[in-house]
């Protein structure tokens, strides 16, 4: 899935708010006095533009750019704070994105199923059900095999964000660094880096996902495993489209934000 871009009637300054030129792209006083505006000497109403944001838009902008800030960091640490950032906001980002369309394309009495606060599916479940919610009655939805990539995957993401904000018993939250020194810096421990006689105790699975190979610590995490969860989210996201007949994504409906002039009134030619 490609970066997000400004689209026509959209905000352009990568943000959800609108950009500063007028929608017209007039100046700002072009054509249009004080006086004839209704505001007192000295006192100019100003323009007014309403816009529909999109979280799933605006989360995922957030998570790229802290994505790029994370390969730019003037060390390891700054890094991984930067990237524990961006995975987060990645995962928000999919999570607005299918409750948002549960909301916009869902039918009326199923929408309820992913759109309800008080009543929050997990995640995986809203994303396994949204094609059938979205679906006419009677029209069959192409088929969910778990198994197949990218949702082994995918589950492995949201399988990570789950362990640190539901973590668990501190036993299943050992981490391990190493060194080819004592008294030197200390990197987190790769699965092939175990010395044999930890190998019993310390397995391969305990430190990284097995299918995407992001690590469970997350202080291990690095730029280049958001170059890994964001390709994961990306397919993850053309798969569902697929699987939702394509109004997912159809004219970047899930990337829209869009603006309107609604003051001064009559004004938006």
């Amino acid at each position: 899935m490609s970066d997000d871009l400004a689209q026509p009637g959209s905000p352009t300054n990568g943000s959800s708010r609108p950009g500063g030129r007028p929608l017209d792209h007039r100046t700002p006083d072009a054509g249009v006095t004080l006086a004839s505006r209704g505001g007192a000497e000295g006192d100019d109403p100003g323009w007014v533009v309403e816009t529909v944001f999109s979280p799933f838009h605006c989360l995922y902008q957030d998570a790229l750019h802290f994505h790029t800030q994370s390969r730019l960091a003037y060390s390891e640490a700054e890094a991984s704070r930067l990237a524990r950032a961006a995975l987060m906001l990645y995962i928000a980002s999919a999570e607005a994105l299918v409750r948002q369309a549960a909301v916009e394309l869902g039918r009326p009495e199923l929408r309820g199923l992913l759109a309800d606060p008080s009543r929050p599916l997990p995640l995986a479940e809203a994303w396994r059900l949204l094609p059938a919610i979205v679906a006419e009655p009677g029209v069959p939805t192409s088929s969910f095999n778990p198994e197949a990539p990218p949702w082994p995957q995918f589950a492995e993401l949201l399988m990570l964000e789950t362990s640190w904000v539901y973590p668990g018993p501190p036993s299943t939250r050992r981490a391990y660094y190493r060194s080819s020194r004592r008294d030197g810096d200390y990197e987190p421990m790769q699965p092939h880096q175990v010395p044999e006689p930890l190998r019993r105790a310390v397995r391969a699975e305990s430190l990284t996902f097995p299918r995407t190979g992001l690590p469970r610590d997350p202080y291990a995490l690095r730029p280049r495993h958001l170059d890994t969860a964001r390709g994961v989210l990306d397919a993850a996201i053309e798969a569902l489209d697929r699987r939702t007949g394509g109004v997912l994504c159809q004219d970047k409906r899930h990337r829209r934000e869009p603006t309107r002039l609604v003051s001064p009134p009559g004004d938006a030619t």
